[in-house]
């Protein structure tokens, strides 16, 4: 399959859409292209533009086939005849021409409007021709004839767009009149008349079974209306400017929408609601078109990109709000049934299904959110905060279940042992605690850094756990008696990372500097300081396998290490900004990398070659990881813009393909109907979330930029949640009453002022009594 984009400088461009490789640059026109329009067999393309001319193409060669040439002035549109054997051709003129496409000539020139033509089309049978012009009407063209059978005057303003119903005894025309008429192409008569838009109408289509049609307006509203009854469906409203283009499907089950906005949206044309938000383009949106199967859309931009997305994969029908800041972390559930995302700032952990994308639980914090981990059963989740504090969340019913205090600052790092009975806790008290999950006990505290940890991590058998700190230190602790057995200190500045082998017999550790050291975990010593790149090197990981490192810098380049050797196999540019991530395929064939230039690329460690590159985000990607599921491979990815998202990646011996499967972009919340303990900006799935751990009150006054507010007040009322369930034993452990209540007099005090005078009322219920 093509794609043809048509340049302002009067250039096409064909491309592949199996690799994304340019076929051929047509070149020919003066001036910008208009329109391009394929043949129905897909081999040809006709293109109009401002130099009065249409030229026909073969795209199997990139030969310019033909020139029609005869118009007055600019070309506007193009249409095919349903056996593609001519083209008929509007233009500023005032007329309309039909060629021979084979022979070259103009068999006819349609004479009749007295404005410009703004488009011509072709009837299902191919006997007539419609045409709308900007002097309000609407010309219905008997081919044979050469004769106009039908002038169509209603219109009050220029007639935008012209589409001819499935039968063809209906034609549908769009006008500047904020208007949209039915006419019958049998009599010339106007059947109904469609006023609900409030602005400009820009086009109209018919879906491929005729049963209904669709308009979209500069008031930036999608409308779909039942084409025996009239009545309007839906009206889709998300666009946030004005629409350029809304086409259906080969099926007819999706609208996609291309906006000024940057975004292009599909739509359900049954339920009305917005499947999935196509989010990348950095300016606006000029073209969108689907693929004759219907399994992609193709859209062109002002950023000067073409953009190829997999329609095909499966499609949300609900879309959840995301993080409202940038996303810290990603782990997976040990099935890969799930993903949580941890946010820095909006103080939130969020739970994803996966495979739709769908967000189930959210959990709050009062301050950060700095580490997530996944227990090994996958019954808990452990959450460290700036707030002190570690909490363990069942992950089936969102509920809280204990509350780790003992830190005497942010916890910064948190890991369960391979079993998952014991967690390990790092904070910037500069000492890793470790805890008995089942008891919500602190076993052992290891002290011995001198400086914040920044970092655990266990041995493969569970037996060690390895620490590291800003104070250029790594530690090796007895995970079972909690006492320290090695100290590494050869490194000399700040450790960004360390990771064990999968073997557990090596370590390999990276700091500021541009070095990588492999460490022998029985000797204690550094068996090699590998030297290579030219500034601090900011990741490491080791091969599924164990005999790679690879590891990324700061300078945006990546090196890949044989360990036995100690030689560099690899070196991989193509990033522009440092390198944040990196990670094996489970396969070990790739590795993944993420940067601060908004990309994903994936690169071939057999050859160093970059095999793809994802570039769908507007901000830094911070985390990354691969999920294998019933041998299907996807990455999903969190941004520093709050934008979750998972990739589905196909491989063969030529290809990478990867296709976008679904995301979650910057939370933005309504706050027309849900509330927290009085607080309105909530979503109804979010609602839903909060409402069965008791979170929910009863609204009072509308809340002022909620999107700001929600967090703290979900972590406020979460936290009453979560004493109220306590023990008196329990709380005992946890947090001291009157240090409880201080807190909660502080904050609801913070949120009275930030509200802004707002009244908010909430209500916490424990064993002490009610406050």
């Amino acid at each position: 399959m093509t794609i043809a984009a048509g340049l302002g400088d009067g250039k096409i461009v064909v491309y592949s859409t199996s690799d994304w490789e340019s076929l051929w640059t047509l070149e020919g026109h003066r001036s910008r292209v208009l329109i391009l329009v394929y043949s129905p067999d897909g081999n040809q393309i006709a293109s109009g533009n401002h130099d009065s001319t249409i030229r026909l193409w073969d795209i199997r060669t990139g030969v310019h086939n033909l020139t029609l040439a005869g118009h007055g002035g600019s070309v506007n549109d193009v249409s095919y005849s349903p056996r593609g054997d001519r083209v008929a051709s509007a233009s500023d003129d005032l007329t309309v021409k039909l060629w021979d496409v084979q022979a070259g000539e103009c068999r006819n020139i349609l004479i009749g409007h007295t404005g410009r033509i703004l488009g011509v089309v072709y009837s299902p049978n191919g006997a007539q021709i419609a045409s709308n012009s900007d002097d309000r009407t609407v010309r219905l063209w008997d081919i044979d004839a050469g004769k106009c059978h039908h002038v169509l005057r209603g219109h009050g303003r220029s007639v935008t767009s012209v589409a001819y119903s499935l039968q063809g005894d209906q034609v549908a025309s769009a006008s500047h009149d904020k208007t949209v008429r039915i006419w019958d192409v049998a009599t010339g008569e106007c059947r109904q008349i469609f006023t609900n838009h409030s602005n400009h109408i820009s086009s109209v289509t018919y879906s491929p079974n005729g049963d209904q049609f669709a308009s979209n307006s500069c008031d930036m509203l999608i409308r779909l209306w039942d084409v025996n009854t009239g009545k309007c469906l839906h009206t889709l409203n998300g666009n946030n400017s004005h629409l350029a283009r809304v086409v259906y499907s080969p099926q007819g089950d999706v609208i996609a929408s291309a906006s000024y906005d940057r975004t292009v949206r599909l739509w359900d044309t049954e339920t009305g609601v917005c499947r999935r938000t196509l989010a990348g383009h950095s300016g606006r949106v000029t073209s969108v078109v689907f693929s004759p199967k219907g399994d992609q859309v193709a859209t062109s931009s002002k950023d000067t990109t073409i953009r190829l997305w997999d329609a095909e994969a499966q499609l949300p029908r609900h879309i959840s709000s995301g993080h409202s800041s940038r996303i810290k972390k990603v782990e997976l559930s040990p099935g890969g049934d799930y993903i949580a995302t941890c946010s820095a700032t909006d103080k939130t952990v969020r739970i994803w299904d996966a495979e739709t994308g769908i967000c189930h639980h959210i959990f709050g914090h009062s301050e950060d959110v700095c580490s997530i981990a996944y227990s090994a059963q996958e019954d808990q989740i452990a959450i460290g905060s700036w707030d002190w504090t570690v909490r363990l969340w069942n992950s089936e019913t969102g509920a809280c279940t204990q509350i780790l205090t003992g830190h005497c600052d942010a916890v910064s790092h948190v890991t369960y042992s391979p079993k998952g009975y014991q967690l390990a806790s790092a904070g910037e008290d500069m000492t890793v605690r470790l805890w008995d999950v089942r008891s919500g006990g602190c076993t052992h505290i290891l002290i011995g850094h001198t400086e914040s940890a920044r970092g655990i991590v266990y041995s493969p058998n569970g037996n060690n756990i390895v620490s590291y700190s800003i104070d250029s230190t790594i530690r090796i602790w007895d995970a079972g008696t909690g006492v320290c057995h090695h100290t590494l200190t050869d490194h000399g500045k700040c450790i960004r990372s360390v990771v064990y082998s999968p073997q557990g017999d090596q370590l390999a550790s990276c700091n500021e500097g541009a070095t990588v050291r492999l460490w022998d975990v029985a000797t204690e010593e550094c068996h090699h300081t590998i030297i290579g790149h030219n500034s601090s090197v900011q990741c490491i990981t080791y091969s599924p396998s164990g005999d790679q490192v690879a590891s990324g810098s700061f300078e945006g380049s990546l090196k890949v290490w044989d360990v036995k050797t100690r030689t560099c196999l690899w070196t991989m540019t193509g990033h522009t900004g440092f390198v944040s991530k990196i990670i094996y395929s489970p396969q070990g064939d790739m590795v993944v990398s993420t940067s601060s230039d908004s990309s994903v690329r994936m690169w071939d460690v057999t050859s160093g070659q970059c095999r793809a590159v994802i570039q769908d985000f507007e901000d830094q990607v911070r985390d990354i990881r691969w999920i294998t599921t019933l041998g299907i491979d996807y990455l999903v990815a969190g941004c520093d813009d709050g934008l979750v998202g998972m990739w589905r990646v196909r491989t063969d011996e030529e290809h990478c393909h990867v296709s976008l499967q679904w995301t979650r972009t910057k939370g933005e919340f309504d706050v027309k109907d849900a509330t927290i303990q009085g607080v309105e900006g909530l979503n109804q799935l979010d609602k839903q979330l909060l409402k069965q751990r008791g979170a929910i009150g009863e609204p009072v006054d509308q809340l002022r930029e909620a999107s700001e507010k929600v967090a703290p007040m979900a972590s406020m009322a979460s936290q009453l949640k979560t004493s109220s369930d306590c023990s008196e034993e329990g709380l005992a452990e946890g947090i001291p009453v009157k240090e409880f209540e201080q807190r909660l007099d502080q904050r609801l005090q913070q949120a009275k002022e930030t509200l802004l005078q707002d009244v908010v009322v909430v209500f916490g219920k424990n064993i002490h009594g009610s406050k």
